[in-house]
Protein backbone atom coordinates (compact mmCIF):
# COMPACT_ATOMS: atom_id res chain seq x y z
CA UNK A 1 0.00 0.00 0.00
CA UNK A 2 1.16 3.68 -0.42
CA UNK A 3 0.54 7.17 1.74
CA UNK A 4 -0.31 8.88 -1.16
CA UNK A 5 -3.79 8.73 -3.20
CA UNK A 6 -1.79 8.80 -6.41
CA UNK A 7 0.66 6.63 -5.88
CA UNK A 8 4.28 6.56 -3.69
CA UNK A 9 6.92 4.90 -1.81
CA UNK A 10 6.52 2.54 1.03
CA UNK A 11 8.33 3.71 4.39
CA UNK A 12 10.77 1.62 3.99
CA UNK A 13 11.99 2.31 0.39
CA UNK A 14 11.50 6.01 1.52
CA UNK A 15 13.88 5.54 4.17
CA UNK A 16 16.94 4.42 1.64
CA UNK A 17 15.94 7.35 -0.24
CA UNK A 18 16.38 9.96 2.27
CA UNK A 19 19.35 12.11 1.50
CA UNK A 20 22.36 11.18 3.43
CA UNK A 21 24.54 14.06 3.09
CA UNK A 22 21.89 16.54 4.42
CA UNK A 23 21.59 13.95 7.18
CA UNK A 24 25.48 14.44 7.59
CA UNK A 25 25.61 18.18 7.53
CA UNK A 26 23.03 18.57 10.39
CA UNK A 27 24.47 16.06 12.72
CA UNK A 28 27.86 17.50 12.02
CA UNK A 29 26.42 21.85 12.91
CA UNK A 30 24.75 19.81 15.93
CA UNK A 31 27.79 18.17 17.08
CA UNK A 32 30.00 21.31 16.46
CA UNK A 33 27.02 23.08 18.25
CA UNK A 34 27.92 20.80 21.56
CA UNK A 35 31.61 22.00 21.41
CA UNK A 36 30.80 25.81 21.56
CA UNK A 37 28.34 25.36 24.23
CA UNK A 38 30.89 23.58 26.06
CA UNK A 39 33.08 26.15 25.53
CA UNK A 40 30.67 29.10 26.12
CA UNK A 41 29.54 27.63 29.90
CA UNK A 42 32.27 25.72 31.23
CA UNK A 43 33.32 26.90 34.52
CA UNK A 44 30.52 29.20 34.89
CA UNK A 45 27.89 27.98 37.92
CA UNK A 46 24.54 29.09 36.62
CA UNK A 47 25.26 27.82 32.92
CA UNK A 48 27.18 24.34 33.28
CA UNK A 49 24.96 22.12 32.70
CA UNK A 50 23.49 23.66 29.10
CA UNK A 51 25.93 21.45 27.46
CA UNK A 52 24.47 18.06 28.52
CA UNK A 53 21.17 19.56 28.33
CA UNK A 54 21.70 20.72 24.51
CA UNK A 55 22.88 16.94 23.69
CA UNK A 56 19.52 15.62 25.43
CA UNK A 57 17.43 18.06 23.41
CA UNK A 58 19.36 16.99 20.28
CA UNK A 59 18.94 13.35 20.92
CA UNK A 60 15.08 13.72 21.37
CA UNK A 61 14.86 16.27 18.92
CA UNK A 62 16.59 13.37 16.37
CA UNK A 63 14.64 10.87 17.59
CA UNK A 64 11.30 13.17 16.51
CA UNK A 65 12.36 13.28 13.81
CA UNK A 66 12.96 10.26 12.83
CA UNK A 67 9.50 9.42 13.52
CA UNK A 68 8.95 12.51 10.78
CA UNK A 69 10.30 10.37 8.18
CA UNK A 70 7.74 7.72 8.42
CA UNK A 71 4.62 8.57 7.12
CA UNK A 72 4.02 10.17 3.92
CA UNK A 73 4.18 14.38 3.95
CA UNK A 74 0.55 14.19 2.99
CA UNK A 75 -0.46 13.89 6.07
CA UNK A 76 1.88 17.12 6.78
CA UNK A 77 0.00 18.69 4.17
CA UNK A 78 -3.38 17.82 5.87
CA UNK A 79 -2.42 18.98 9.59
CA UNK A 80 -1.06 22.25 8.06
CA UNK A 81 -3.46 24.83 9.32
CA UNK A 82 -4.23 22.96 12.65
CA UNK A 83 -0.62 23.55 13.04
CA UNK A 84 -0.61 26.94 12.26
CA UNK A 85 -4.02 27.58 14.66
CA UNK A 86 -2.19 26.01 17.41
CA UNK A 87 1.05 27.92 17.14
CA UNK A 88 -1.08 31.10 16.72
CA UNK A 89 -2.94 30.09 20.30
CA UNK A 90 -0.03 29.18 22.13
CA UNK A 91 1.43 32.68 20.54
CA UNK A 92 -2.01 34.77 22.09
CA UNK A 93 -1.55 32.78 25.45
CA UNK A 94 1.93 33.71 26.27
CA UNK A 95 0.77 37.21 27.66
CA UNK A 96 -1.61 35.87 30.13
CA UNK A 97 0.06 32.28 30.88
CA UNK A 98 3.96 32.87 30.65
CA UNK A 99 6.12 34.22 33.35
CA UNK A 100 8.05 37.28 32.40
CA UNK A 101 11.50 36.05 31.94
CA UNK A 102 14.00 39.34 31.40
CA UNK A 103 11.19 41.56 31.00
CA UNK A 104 9.48 39.30 28.08
CA UNK A 105 7.11 36.75 27.94
CA UNK A 106 8.46 33.75 25.55
CA UNK A 107 8.05 30.73 27.37
CA UNK A 108 5.46 28.19 28.82
CA UNK A 109 7.11 26.52 31.93
CA UNK A 110 6.65 23.33 32.72
CA UNK A 111 8.86 20.88 35.15
CA UNK A 112 11.89 20.34 34.44
CA UNK A 113 11.28 22.25 30.72
CA UNK A 114 10.10 25.24 28.99
CA UNK A 115 8.65 25.85 25.14
CA UNK A 116 8.69 28.81 23.27
CA UNK A 117 5.92 28.90 20.35
CA UNK A 118 7.72 31.31 18.62
CA UNK A 119 10.75 28.97 17.17
CA UNK A 120 7.63 26.68 16.06
CA UNK A 121 5.72 29.21 14.62
CA UNK A 122 8.42 29.92 12.24
CA UNK A 123 7.66 26.26 10.97
CA UNK A 124 4.11 26.51 11.13
CA UNK A 125 3.97 29.31 8.91
CA UNK A 126 6.14 27.95 6.41
CA UNK A 127 3.52 24.67 6.06
CA UNK A 128 0.70 27.12 5.92
CA UNK A 129 2.29 29.47 3.21
CA UNK A 130 3.06 26.23 1.24
CA UNK A 131 -0.70 24.94 1.44
CA UNK A 132 -2.01 28.21 0.76
CA UNK A 133 0.25 28.66 -2.20
CA UNK A 134 -0.06 25.74 -3.69
CA UNK A 135 -3.79 26.32 -5.73
CA UNK A 136 -1.78 30.44 -6.18
CA UNK A 137 0.49 30.29 -9.20
CA UNK A 138 -2.14 32.40 -11.07
CA UNK A 139 -4.51 33.64 -8.69
CA UNK A 140 -4.85 38.04 -8.40
CA UNK A 141 -2.35 40.06 -6.27
CA UNK A 142 -4.48 39.86 -3.50
CA UNK A 143 -4.79 36.16 -3.07
CA UNK A 144 -1.45 35.46 -4.04
CA UNK A 145 0.18 38.14 -2.08
CA UNK A 146 -1.79 39.75 0.46
CA UNK A 147 -3.20 37.27 1.85
CA UNK A 148 0.09 35.34 2.38
CA UNK A 149 1.18 38.55 3.68
CA UNK A 150 -1.94 38.61 6.17
CA UNK A 151 -1.26 34.89 7.02
CA UNK A 152 2.38 35.76 7.97
CA UNK A 153 1.82 39.19 9.63
CA UNK A 154 -0.29 37.20 12.03
CA UNK A 155 2.51 35.15 13.94
CA UNK A 156 4.97 38.03 13.56
CA UNK A 157 3.54 40.68 14.92
CA UNK A 158 2.15 38.50 18.15
CA UNK A 159 6.01 37.68 18.45
CA UNK A 160 7.42 41.20 17.86
CA UNK A 161 4.94 42.25 20.86
CA UNK A 162 6.86 39.25 23.31
CA UNK A 163 9.04 41.22 22.74
CA UNK A 164 11.26 39.26 20.19
CA UNK A 165 12.48 41.56 17.24
CA UNK A 166 14.94 38.55 16.26
CA UNK A 167 12.42 35.97 15.36
CA UNK A 168 10.09 38.60 13.72
CA UNK A 169 12.47 39.30 11.48
CA UNK A 170 12.88 35.95 9.72
CA UNK A 171 9.21 35.76 8.78
CA UNK A 172 9.68 38.84 5.53
CA UNK A 173 12.46 36.56 3.87
CA UNK A 174 10.31 33.52 4.03
CA UNK A 175 7.08 35.01 2.67
CA UNK A 176 9.10 36.38 0.09
CA UNK A 177 10.86 33.43 -1.24
CA UNK A 178 7.74 31.16 -1.09
CA UNK A 179 5.91 34.06 -2.78
CA UNK A 180 8.27 34.13 -5.54
CA UNK A 181 9.05 30.21 -6.37
CA UNK A 182 4.90 29.91 -6.02
CA UNK A 183 5.26 31.78 -9.15
CA UNK A 184 4.85 35.51 -8.32
CA UNK A 185 6.31 38.17 -10.66
CA UNK A 186 9.22 40.42 -9.28
CA UNK A 187 6.30 43.50 -9.52
CA UNK A 188 4.40 41.76 -7.56
CA UNK A 189 7.62 41.30 -4.80
CA UNK A 190 8.69 44.42 -5.38
CA UNK A 191 4.81 45.68 -4.46
CA UNK A 192 5.20 43.13 -1.17
CA UNK A 193 8.43 44.54 -0.39
CA UNK A 194 6.65 48.13 -0.23
CA UNK A 195 3.75 46.88 1.96
CA UNK A 196 6.54 45.23 4.45
CA UNK A 197 8.19 48.70 4.95
CA UNK A 198 4.87 50.29 5.64
CA UNK A 199 4.05 47.42 8.33
CA UNK A 200 7.44 47.83 9.58
CA UNK A 201 6.83 51.76 10.16
CA UNK A 202 3.67 51.07 11.88
CA UNK A 203 5.21 48.70 14.00
CA UNK A 204 7.72 51.36 15.04
CA UNK A 205 5.26 53.52 16.01
CA UNK A 206 2.71 50.97 17.37
CA UNK A 207 4.64 47.54 18.72
CA UNK A 208 7.72 47.91 18.87
CA UNK A 209 9.04 48.39 22.67
CA UNK A 210 11.69 51.46 24.01
CA UNK A 211 14.17 49.10 24.82
CA UNK A 212 13.96 47.79 20.52
CA UNK A 213 13.63 51.40 19.27
CA UNK A 214 17.20 52.12 21.50
CA UNK A 215 18.82 49.24 19.72
CA UNK A 216 18.19 50.52 17.04
CA UNK A 217 19.04 53.96 17.51
CA UNK A 218 22.41 53.13 18.87
CA UNK A 219 22.94 50.85 16.16
CA UNK A 220 22.62 54.14 13.79
CA UNK A 221 25.25 56.36 15.88
CA UNK A 222 27.64 53.49 16.42
CA UNK A 223 28.33 54.17 12.54
CA UNK A 224 29.90 57.67 13.32
CA UNK A 225 31.87 56.32 16.07
CA UNK A 226 35.83 56.87 15.25
CA UNK A 227 39.32 57.50 16.46
CA UNK A 228 38.09 60.97 17.59
CA UNK A 229 35.30 60.60 19.60
CA UNK A 230 35.73 56.99 20.54
CA UNK A 231 37.05 57.98 24.02
CA UNK A 232 34.20 60.66 24.74
CA UNK A 233 32.27 60.43 27.70
CA UNK A 234 28.99 60.41 26.00
CA UNK A 235 30.18 57.21 23.40
CA UNK A 236 31.35 55.34 26.14
CA UNK A 237 28.02 55.63 28.08
CA UNK A 238 26.51 54.15 25.53
CA UNK A 239 29.07 51.26 25.47
CA UNK A 240 28.76 50.45 29.02
CA UNK A 241 24.56 50.94 28.84
CA UNK A 242 22.35 50.59 25.81
CA UNK A 243 25.82 49.19 23.54
CA UNK A 244 27.08 46.82 25.74
CA UNK A 245 26.44 43.36 24.27
CA UNK A 246 27.24 44.43 20.62
CA UNK A 247 30.29 46.18 21.46
CA UNK A 248 31.64 43.08 23.46
CA UNK A 249 30.79 40.91 20.80
CA UNK A 250 32.51 43.02 18.32
CA UNK A 251 35.38 42.67 20.06
CA UNK A 252 35.41 39.10 20.40
CA UNK A 253 34.74 38.76 16.56
CA UNK A 254 37.66 40.84 15.66
CA UNK A 255 40.21 39.74 18.01
CA UNK A 256 40.26 35.90 16.89
CA UNK A 257 42.13 37.30 13.86
CA UNK A 258 42.94 34.38 11.74
CA UNK A 259 43.04 31.50 13.86
CA UNK A 260 41.66 32.53 17.02
CA UNK A 261 42.37 31.91 20.57
CA UNK A 262 41.85 28.20 20.93
CA UNK A 263 38.63 26.54 21.82
CA UNK A 264 37.93 27.53 25.52
CA UNK A 265 40.70 30.36 25.61
CA UNK A 266 38.94 33.45 23.97
CA UNK A 267 38.98 36.23 26.83
CA UNK A 268 35.64 37.60 26.22
CA UNK A 269 34.55 34.40 26.67
CA UNK A 270 36.24 32.97 29.74
CA UNK A 271 36.18 36.41 31.90
CA UNK A 272 32.42 36.73 30.91
CA UNK A 273 32.82 40.15 28.98
CA UNK A 274 30.34 38.73 26.50
CA UNK A 275 26.77 37.82 27.32
CA UNK A 276 24.32 35.48 26.62
CA UNK A 277 27.06 33.40 24.74
CA UNK A 278 25.75 30.54 24.16
CA UNK A 279 22.68 31.58 22.84
CA UNK A 280 22.80 35.26 21.10
CA UNK A 281 25.79 35.56 20.55
CA UNK A 282 27.61 31.98 20.25
CA UNK A 283 29.10 33.31 16.42
CA UNK A 284 30.80 35.88 18.38
CA UNK A 285 32.43 32.40 20.55
CA UNK A 286 33.23 30.62 17.53
CA UNK A 287 35.37 33.52 16.09
CA UNK A 288 36.88 34.74 18.82
CA UNK A 289 38.22 30.92 19.42
CA UNK A 290 38.53 29.94 16.15
CA UNK A 291 38.94 32.81 14.20
CA UNK A 292 38.68 33.79 10.83
CA UNK A 293 38.81 29.72 9.91
CA UNK A 294 36.82 29.04 12.35
CA UNK A 295 33.80 31.55 11.25
CA UNK A 296 33.90 30.29 7.63
CA UNK A 297 33.66 26.93 8.32
CA UNK A 298 30.98 26.98 10.35
CA UNK A 299 28.85 29.52 8.15
CA UNK A 300 30.28 26.63 5.03
CA UNK A 301 28.18 23.95 6.86
CA UNK A 302 25.02 25.89 7.30
CA UNK A 303 25.77 26.98 3.12
CA UNK A 304 25.79 23.36 2.13
CA UNK A 305 22.61 22.69 4.40
CA UNK A 306 20.65 25.05 2.71
CA UNK A 307 22.43 24.45 -0.69
CA UNK A 308 21.14 20.84 0.05
CA UNK A 309 17.57 21.74 0.93
CA UNK A 310 17.04 23.49 -2.27
CA UNK A 311 18.06 21.37 -4.43
CA UNK A 312 15.36 18.91 -2.97
CA UNK A 313 12.81 21.82 -3.88
CA UNK A 314 14.75 22.25 -7.33
CA UNK A 315 14.18 18.15 -7.80
CA UNK A 316 10.36 18.30 -6.38
CA UNK A 317 7.41 19.17 -8.51
CA UNK A 318 5.09 18.27 -6.54
CA UNK A 319 3.83 22.09 -4.98
CA UNK A 320 3.37 21.50 -1.71
CA UNK A 321 6.63 20.00 -1.00
CA UNK A 322 8.85 22.08 -3.43
CA UNK A 323 7.12 25.19 -1.38
CA UNK A 324 8.22 23.94 2.24
CA UNK A 325 12.00 23.31 1.38
CA UNK A 326 12.10 26.52 -0.60
CA UNK A 327 10.68 28.12 3.02
CA UNK A 328 12.61 25.81 5.50
CA UNK A 329 16.38 26.42 3.47
CA UNK A 330 14.87 30.65 3.47
CA UNK A 331 14.27 30.60 7.35
CA UNK A 332 17.49 28.54 8.53
CA UNK A 333 19.94 30.58 5.93
CA UNK A 334 18.69 34.13 7.13
CA UNK A 335 18.27 33.39 10.69
CA UNK A 336 21.89 31.98 10.36
CA UNK A 337 22.88 35.49 8.75
CA UNK A 338 20.99 37.60 11.11
CA UNK A 339 22.83 36.03 13.92
CA UNK A 340 26.11 36.61 12.73
CA UNK A 341 25.44 39.93 11.81
CA UNK A 342 24.44 40.80 14.93
CA UNK A 343 27.59 39.35 16.40
CA UNK A 344 29.31 41.87 13.72
CA UNK A 345 27.23 44.67 14.47
CA UNK A 346 26.08 44.89 10.84
CA UNK A 347 22.47 45.12 12.52
CA UNK A 348 20.84 45.46 15.69
CA UNK A 349 21.28 43.87 18.22
CA UNK A 350 18.31 40.93 18.49
CA UNK A 351 18.29 37.87 19.91
CA UNK A 352 17.88 35.45 17.57
CA UNK A 353 19.55 31.80 18.01
CA UNK A 354 22.48 30.48 15.35
CA UNK A 355 19.76 27.27 14.07
CA UNK A 356 20.94 24.02 14.92
CA UNK A 357 24.61 25.74 17.14
CA UNK A 358 23.10 28.07 19.68
CA UNK A 359 21.41 26.58 22.86
CA UNK A 360 17.62 26.06 23.44
CA UNK A 361 15.79 23.22 22.82
CA UNK A 362 12.42 24.98 21.05
CA UNK A 363 14.93 26.37 18.75
CA UNK A 364 16.67 22.88 18.38
CA UNK A 365 13.70 21.04 17.84
CA UNK A 366 11.90 23.04 15.25
CA UNK A 367 14.48 23.54 13.40
CA UNK A 368 15.21 19.39 12.87
CA UNK A 369 11.66 19.04 12.69
CA UNK A 370 11.55 21.65 9.16
CA UNK A 371 14.53 19.24 8.14
CA UNK A 372 13.32 16.33 8.70
CA UNK A 373 10.06 17.51 6.81
CA UNK A 374 11.96 18.20 3.65
CA UNK A 375 14.42 14.95 4.04
CA UNK A 376 10.16 13.55 3.98
CA UNK A 377 9.75 15.15 0.82
CA UNK A 378 12.92 14.59 -1.20
CA UNK A 379 12.61 10.91 -0.49
CA UNK A 380 9.07 10.41 -2.29
CA UNK A 381 9.62 12.25 -5.16
CA UNK A 382 5.62 12.19 -6.38
CA UNK A 383 4.54 11.53 -10.60
CA UNK A 384 2.96 15.02 -11.63
CA UNK A 385 1.75 14.74 -15.06
CA UNK A 386 0.21 18.38 -14.99
CA UNK A 387 2.02 21.53 -15.69
CA UNK A 388 3.40 23.46 -12.53
CA UNK A 389 3.69 27.84 -12.12
CA UNK A 390 7.38 27.38 -10.53
CA UNK A 391 10.08 28.89 -12.12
Amino acid sequence: MTDWPFGGKSRLEALKNVDGWLVLWTVALLLCGLVFIGSATRGDPQFDGQQSRQALFAAVSLGVGFFVLLPHYVHVVRAAWLIYGVTVLALVGLPFFAPEINGARRWYAFPGFSIQPSEFAKLAAVLALAAFLRFKSRAHAFEALVLPMALVAVPALLILRQPDLGSSMVFGPVLLAMCYAAGASLRSILGLCVLGLGVAVLAWFEVMHPYQKDRVLVWWQHWSWNETNLDSWAVRDVLRNQGYQPWQALIAMGAGGFSGFGIGHGPQNRYDFLPYRSEDYLAAVVGEETGWLGITAVLGGIALLVYGLLAVAQRTRERFGRLVCVGVATWIGTQSLVHVAVCGWLIPSTGLPLPLLSYGGSSTMATLLGIAVCLNIGARREPILAADGFR
